[in-house]
């Protein structure tokens, strides 16, 4: 974990000793969760693109998604239909046509 200093006038340092107090956390705890709760989109965005140029450097790091599923156990039904079986009825929304009155 890294070091940050940061100068907090004397009255908002005293406010966040006793925030902390009654929490029953730390001043660093609080201002950690202050920041990752203000900008979690955006150091989510940041993170992304680190993991991508990451990926990009080196494409080897990266496994498979059937690797995957498999190191963890985990099975997914197949996508082709046994012989004989019919194929998935398709869900009324997407098969129904419009009216011309927009209905």
């Amino acid at each position: 974990m890294a070091k940050l200093l940061v100068y907090l006038d004397e009255d908002f340092h005293e406010d966040l000793k006793e925030l902390a107090h009654r929490k029953k956390t730390s001043m660093a705890a609080l201002v950690r969760y202050a920041l990752d709760f203000t900008f979690e989109d955006d150091l989510d965005v940041i993170s992304s693109q680190h993991s991508l140029e990451e990926y990009l450097r080196d494409p080897s790091s990266a496994i498979s998604l059937d690797d995957y599923l498999k190191e963890r156990g985990i099975a997914l039904p197949s996508r082709d239909n046994a012989p004989g079986e019919k194929e998935p009825a398709t869900h009324p929304r997407t098969t129904r046509k419009k009216s011309a009155a927009g209905h």
